[in-house]
Order: structure tokens, then C-alpha cells, then sequence
């Protein structure tokens, strides 16, 4: 099969792409023909060893993908060849940007027709982390503040939405340009970084999702009411430690389960949730589209449309 991979010849790990052996079902799992498959943020920090060292090379890249059921292991009654299934691999496991991948069967979800492939993929990694860092973590409820930094991303849009839907009011942080987007899918507020200091404009908040890392990271628990907490994806695997008291720092767990997958069917068919502006590429263009993801100045996601 064709896949797009990292690989060394004793200097600069490089992505390329080309024939890999395919996958196998084993007992409990599925092979599934991929359809689509999306890129994050974490997939050039593996590249790079900002995430764990790679071991062995050709590394197969990429965390979710929508696709077609091609063949089912001993022990799985509940999916068969031709289901439409979407889904994220296992924590430590990876391999999306391919052709097929062998993953649990009951990690993987199925689609619904009014979903398409494209944004089954765009939405299964961002979405289940937005659900278990709102619902699961930061339990946010109706009539509290919450604000969601880096608000045009993939993760940080599908929380804008989720945090709307539950009844919260939701402030964000963007550029300019992305201010008309972010209105559309239900922001309250939106900051715009790039002129204003969120610290100076922003408090009482009873909750703050920050998607962003760094600095802002740190800076995020200025605006917390006392009681408020703060839930972190993007700086390590654990949460910054608070420069006060009176406020909780957070790190979701966003485990692997086809109930949440669930979720996300049903947020976006009682219209709570829509998908996130795309941008496609051929599963070719791998290295370009680590480029601009790793540029970080993009909305929604990145989908390569494999076949």
C-alpha cells in the first residue's frame, strides 16, 4: 500500500512517500481502508522527536481517519467489511497516513451518511479531545464563562461550539482575520492577539481552555475567578503549575473509545456542533502540510484525501 512515512539515511529525518507492507487484522481488530485522513499538531513534533523518539524507521505518521471497513478479525461481531467507521488510534499507536490501517474495533465508530469522510477525519482527534477536556474534565456548565485560546484551531473551534451548546458564555483568542469565523460558529468575545493583551481585557472567568502552550499557557490563570480551573493540551504531559492558590490546572485525558466518537455523531446530526473549515491535500503532499501545520497560522483543519 501507498503511505506517506518518516525515514533516516543517517542524517535529518525526512517525510516520504511511498510503498509500505499492508496491515493485518488480529483478533479484536478491524483493517480499515482509508478514505481520509487528517494531520495534527503532534504529528511534526513526532517527526521532529519533540514527542517521543522514534525507534524503528519507515514510521507510519498520523492519529485519525474516516474510511471503509476492508476486513475483520476473530472476535468482532459488532462491524463488518463495507461499514463506514471513523476513529482514532490507540494512544502510542499511529499509522493513519496510509492506505489502510489495522486498529481495535472497539475504538472505531461508525459514521453517518450525512457525514462525510473528510469531515468524520477533520473532526475525530479534535473533537474527542474538545468532549474530554469540556465535558470530562473541565465539566463546564450552563450560564459560566469560559475562554478558549487559540480559538481558529481544530480542537479549540469544536470546544467554541461544545461550550455554546451547554449553555456557557464563551470568550476566545484569534487574529483579526479569523474574527467573522469565529462569530459563526458561536463565539461570544474574540481577542484579538495580536492587538490586545488577553490579561488586560479578560477576568472572572470560571474556566479557560488553552490550546495554545508557551506563555499564554502560564499567563491563562490571571483571568481565573477564585475556584476557576484551567485545562492544558499543548504544553506537555503535564498541566503548568498555577501562580496561585485558589485555582485548579488540568490535564485531560483523552483516552481511546468508541462512546465518545458517539458523541461527536451526535453533536453534529442535532446540529450543536458543524464541522471545521477544511484544507485538503493528497496524501503526496504530506511535507507540505507539516509546513503549514507547523506554522500554526491556520483555520480548521488539515484532511489529506487518500483515496
Amino acid at each position: 500500500m501507498k503511505a506517506a512515512f518518516i525515514e533516516r539515511h543517517g542524517g535529518p529525518e525526512v517525510l516520504k512517500f511511498g510503498d509500505v507492507p499492508d496491515p493485518v487484522a488480529a483478533s479484536g481488530e478491524v483493517v480499515v481502508d482509508i478514505v481520509a485522513a487528517s494531520v495534527n499538531g503532534a504529528d511534526w513534533k513526532v517527526r521532529e522527536g519533540k514527542s517521543g523518539q522514534v525507534a524503528r524507521f519507515p514510521y507510519i505518521l498520523g492519529r485519525d481517519f474516516s474510511g471503509v471497513v476492508s476486513a475483520v478479525g476473530d472476535g468482532v461481531g459488532d462491524l463488518r467489511v463495507g461499514d463506514e467507521v471513523f476513529g482514532v488510534c490507540d494512544v502510542g499507536q499511529e499509522g493513519a497516513y496510509a492506505e489502510k490501517i489495522a486498529i481495535k474495533a472497539a475504538i472505531v465508530a461508525k459514521k453517518t451518511d450525512g457525514l462525510s469522510h473528510i469531515d468524520a477525519a477533520a473532526l475525530a482527534l479534535a473533537g474527542l479531545t474538545a468532549i474530554c477536556t469540556i465535558e470530562d474534565t473541565l465539566k463546564l456548565k450552563a450560564r459560566e464563562t469560559i475562554l478558549i485560546q487559540g480559538g481558529a484551531g481544530g480542537v479549540a473551534g469544536f470546544a467554541i461550539q461544545l461550550s455554546k451548546y451547554l449553555g456557557a458564555h464563551v470568550i476566545t483568542t484569534a487574529s483579526m482575520s479569523n474574527h467573522d469565523y469565529l462569530r459563526k460558529i458561536g463565539a461570544d468575545e474574540i481577542i484579538d492577539y495580536n492587538a490586545v493583551d488577553f490579561t488586560e481585557v479578560v477576568r472572572d472567568c470560571d474556566a479557560v481552555f488553552d490550546t495554545v502552550g508557551g506563555d499564554v499557557a502560564q499567563r491563562s490563570f490571571e483571568v481565573l475567578k477564585a475556584g476557576g480551573r484551567v485545562a492544558f493540551i499543548a504544553s506537555g504531559a503535564q498541566a503548568p503549575k498555577p501562580d496561585r492558590s485558589d485555582v485548579v490546572a488540568l490535564r485531560p485525558s483523552v483516552g481511546r473509545d468508541r462512546q465518545h466518537l458517539e458523541r461527536i455523531v451526535a453533536l453534529v446530526a442535532m446540529g450543536a456542533v458543524r464541522p471545521p473549515e477544511v484544507t485538503r491535500y493528497k496524501l503526496s503532499e504530506a511535507a507540505a502540510a507539516h509546513a503549514v501545520s507547523q506554522a500554526r497560522h491556520f483555520r480548521g483543519k488539515l484532511v489529506f484525501l487518500v483515496r
